[in-house]
């Protein structure tokens, strides 16, 4: 297979014949020769066949490769370092999440030969010792196929065939070669080594999209893999070559700003042109590192249901004809249930006035079990009343104020302390 030149892809090719192609690495591990080794003990030890000793001996220009000497460097490729088992981790889960038909939880490590599987609405966040993270989310099954590391230089290279479902990774990018992922679905591989990508298996067709960074995707048996690179997508459905589709871009969201109650959370996003749809996950933090479950609608009204009060992120995406997700929206918004403020019917009529001696008797009819707030201002803006008080009773009594135009409003205070609108006001002279 000849070298992409693309950098640092992974060639691809069809599951039915998963070969898993590099190119060549440009970082190396220089191993020292010690006293005693040989050709068979450094190929037993060192390298991840015995078979692989013609190609370290040509990649060094050895006059004799039959023979090693102490204290003699020599330059290896990452990939041909003895391969050791590894493990990824569950960081987070959310829902029903099983691990080899049991229950999965935090902590729980996983091995090549592992089956993941979400229910609805559930999703599994994986750590790679890498740093790379791997989110499977709701009803999809992944299965790890290979998960191996190095002793030397902290290479890693991961496997993963993706049954049924979606998953969203962020590869942490390392040197070419280096920490190399691959995910196989039903009309492909994608091979990546540093970006954030989707991958889905729906319907039959396996869905690429790519979100940064550069990846090939392909079906070998119909077609030379094509390079995808950022807000690409491509649909592999084993009949006809995949080709790069523009994805969507990121949807804009409406004012976010007012506070949603618990039970009537729904907004219609703006207007995108391709777009048949939203497809998205909820979660309670900023990093979306615990997802609380899958956002999905069809046309433009998005609806949520069941959330308690609290503060929440969202991130969307805009799905086209093809079924292919294009670039994330993401905002914030805050559930709080909002207590109606009762009726707290307050009447202020000329008859509420009274002036006896020298004192303003204000009174007005309200409800039981209420508290009033009565303000007297020289002006309609109430910026500086001359009272301002809370009474318990429907009446208060205040010295007749100097000369002038005044005004008066009351409003209820119900035991939970909302307050309720203020009453007409009413204007009156004192001569």
């Amino acid at each position: 297979m000849k070298k992409q030149s693309l950098g640092y892809l992974l060639a691809l090719c069809l599951l039915s014949s998963p070969l898993y192609a590099e190119v060549a690495a440009q970082t190396e591990y220089l191993y020292t020769v010690q006293p005693g080794d040989n050709l068979s003990t450094f190929s037993q030890n060192i390298l991840d066949t015995t078979k692989r000793w013609p190609e370290v001996a040509r990649y060094n220009k050895l006059r004799d490769p039959q023979v090693i000497k102490p204290g003699q460097v020599l330059r290896i490729q990452l990939p041909w370092l003895k391969n050791y088992p590894a493990e990824a981790r569950i960081e987070s889960l959310s829902g029903a999440v099983t691990l080899n038909d049991q229950p999965a939880k935090v902590g729980d490590m996983v091995a090549a030969g592992a089956r993941l599987e979400t229910a609805e609405g559930a999703s599994v966040r994986l750590s790679l010792p890498d740093g790379s993270t791997l989110n499977a989310l709701d009803q999809t099954r992944l299965e790890a196929k290979e998960l191996s590391k190095k002793q030397q230089e902290g290479y890693f290279s991961a496997v993963f065939r993706l049954v049924t479902g979606r998953v969203d990774a962020i590869k942490k990018k390392y040197p070419e070669g280096q920490a190399p992922l691959s995910i196989e679905a039903m009309h492909g591989t994608i091979g990546v080594r540093g970006t954030h990508f989707r991958m889905g298996q729906e319907n039959g067709n396996t869905l690429a999209e790519i979100e940064n960074g550069l990846v090939s995707f392909g079906d070998a048996a119909l077609a030379p893999p094509i390079a995808l690179a950022a807000a690409q997508g491509a649909v592999g459905d084993g009949v006809h070559a995949p080709v790069m589709i523009p994805l969507l871009p990121a949807p804009q969201f409406p004012d976010m700003s007012l506070d949603f109650p618990p039970a009537a959370i729904q907004f219609s996003m703006l207007a995108l042109q391709g777009a048949k749809g939203y497809r998205g996950e909820l979660s309670a933090d900023a990093g979306f590192a615990q997802l609380l479950g899958p956002v999905s609608a069809e046309g433009d009204l998005i609806k949520i249901s069941g959330l308690a009060e609290g503060e929440y992120w969202l991130r969307l995406r805009a799905v086209d004809e093809h079924g292919l997700q294009g670039m994330t929206a993401t905002t914030r918004f805050i559930v709080k249930q909002h207590v109606a403020a009762p009726a707290m019917k307050i009447a202020l009529k000329p008859t509420s006035l009274s002036f006896v001696g020298n004192r303003l008797l204000i009174d007005w009819q309200g409800e039981s079990g209420l508290k009033y707030q009565c303000q007297m201002s020289a002006s309609h803006s109430y910026d500086f009343p001359l009272v301002d008080i809370v009474v318990k009773n429907t009446e208060l009594s205040i010295p007749t104020p100097m000369q002038g135009r005044y005004y008066v409003r009351v409003r209820g205070i119900n035991a939970e302390g909302v307050k309720g609108d203020w009453s007409e006001e009413l204007a009156f002279d004192v001569r």
